[in-house]
């Protein structure tokens, strides 16, 4: 990798022939660009993708975990986030600066304001989570202090995060101290941003596998956390080929709960969390994820292993009022028979997409399928609110054979991927996507690649998708 390179490249066009096809022939006519690979010399994975209210697009990923800092203040850092902007419907990607934003980038997430402000944020070399904000569309960015460690420092693990009005930002970390998961609310009053006490979502010591994401309610300030309990029934990853999946042998049998944390506007204490679904399956390929349409619905997706049939699911749960109740789950994928790393994007009521990683071949677990499989990135589209779904491929092979989804715990090679995709909306409620593509050097890491819906209902009502003029 060239950390401190300036990239500013036309990303370049990957042919892919066979993608863009909806899985159903009676779908509705929606389409898809080619994809592009936004940098194909910094290899990378996770990449996190948000949409500013002028329509330009940014991605972030992770350059190692480090703080870097800035060269005019005569530091050379280490490790960092990586963030590419485009202001052309993604056609073109510019890299920005020198040291991109100047946070801890084991792990990577942004968030955007109503107002354009950017929020980026890692972990750092002592692994706590810091936060960078920027109100230039990235060109300069303002290092903050320390967002929060949990309740002990180096014991943090994969933040996220969302903004509520101009100027408040909310960091939720896993906090590997203890097993649960951490809310920090920080108030960025120009030019700091000063975070709150860390607020327990969670008081079970080790209840959480996975900490899953954040999201705000715009209209009360209302905030949902998710995240998947540490049972792990159906454990199937080591049984492959002729072996048979014994969950009895292979881990426990308390079913895996998926959970949501409800915080009240301007609340310190967390409200016991509230069981969305408890399921006898393994919740485990990867983070769960929360999103709320504009009518306020509450959509949350997971991953679930299945052993009899040997698929792994996403699913689906909604709910209607402010997350007290759920509707029964649903399975989203339809053509594939295993899935992995889910995320959802909502729009207007009722309209939500549901991507993942998805392969027809079958195993225990993502972690167990054939070696020449063939992944590709599907998206799955609703209008009633997740009772029906239309499922399209979006993109062309990304990666062959099995996807590791056990974090460090992967063997050397095998986790390319890393851990999460993710997609957002544009401003006219088309689709986006930024993936993994580990096809270009499929020996070592993976590109940062994007592709976007061109045609066909999204997100908005009454507004279709075309192809995007040049400029705009």
């Amino acid at each position: 990798m060239k950390p401190g390179r300036t990239l500013a490249l036309a990303a370049l066009a990957v042919s892919l022939a066979a993608a863009f096809v909806p899985a159903s022939a009676a779908a509705p006519a929606r389409h898809f660009s080619t994809p592009v690979h936004v940098d194909t010399q910094n290899e990378t994975g996770e990449p996190s993708i948000a949409v500013a209210p002028d329509g330009t697009e940014y991605i972030v990923a992770p350059d190692g975990p480090g703080v870097r800092t800035p060269a005019a203040t005569g530091g050379q850092g280490a490790g960092g986030s990586l963030i590419w902007r485009s202001e052309d419907q993604g056609r073109t990607w510019v890299r920005l600066g020198s040291y991109d934003v100047p946070t801890g980038g084991g792990d990577s997430d942004i968030a955007i304001a109503p107002d354009g402000t950017l929020y980026a944020s890692g972990l750092s070399y002592v692994a706590c989570s810091t936060v960078s904000r920027s109100t230039d569309k990235g060109d300069t960015w303002l290092p903050m202090p320390l967002a929060g460690c949990g309740q002990q420092p180096l014991m943090n693990d994969r933040e996220w995060n969302a903004t509520y009005g101009a100027n408040t930002v909310y960091t939720v970390i896993g906090d590997t101290s203890n097993g649960q998961i951490d809310l920090i609310r920080s108030a960025a009053t120009n030019p700091v941003v000063v975070p709150s006490v860390t607020i327990q979502l969670s008081t079970v010591a080790n209840d959480y596998q996975w900490p899953g994401t954040v999201a705000v309610d715009p209209s009360n300030g209302r905030t949902y956390t998710v995240w998947n309990t540490v049972g792990a029934p159906n454990d199937c990853d080591h049984a492959t080929g002729s072996e048979k999946c014994d969950p009895a042998q292979a881990s426990t049998k308390s079913p895996d709960q998926v959970e949501i944390s409800v915080l009240p506007a301007g609340a310190t204490t967390a409200p016991k969390p509230i069981v969305v679904a408890s399921r006898a399956f393994d919740t485990f390929d990867s983070f769960v994820d929360v999103t709320l349409d504009k009518a306020g619905a509450v959509y949350v997706v997971w991953n679930e292993r299945h052993p009899q049939s040997r698929q792994t699911w996403s699913m689906l749960a909604t709910s209607h009022d402010g997350g007290r109740s759920w509707s029964k789950p649903v399975k989203v994928n339809q053509a594939p028979s295993t899935t992995t790393f889910p995320w959802v994007t909502a729009g207007d009521k009722g309209r939500i997409a549901v991507s993942y990683y998805g392969t027809a071949a079958t195993g225990y677990s993502p972690q167990t399928v054939a070696k020449t499989s063939p992944w590709y990135v599907y998206s799955a589209f609703s209008t009633d609110g997740g009772r029906s779904f239309t499922e399209y491929r979006t993109t062309g092979v990304l990666h062959r054979g099995y996807i590791c989804t056990s974090g460090t715990g992967c063997a050397t090679g095998t986790r390319n991927l890393l851990d999460f995709f993710e997609t957002d909306l544009d401003p006219r409620g088309c689709l986006v996507t930024t993936f993994a593509d580990n096809t270009v050097d499929p020996k070592n890491g993976a590109v940062v690649s994007f592709v976007r819906q061109t045609g066909g209902p999204g997100l908005r009502a009454g507004h279709a998708c075309s192809v995007p003029p040049a400029s705009s």
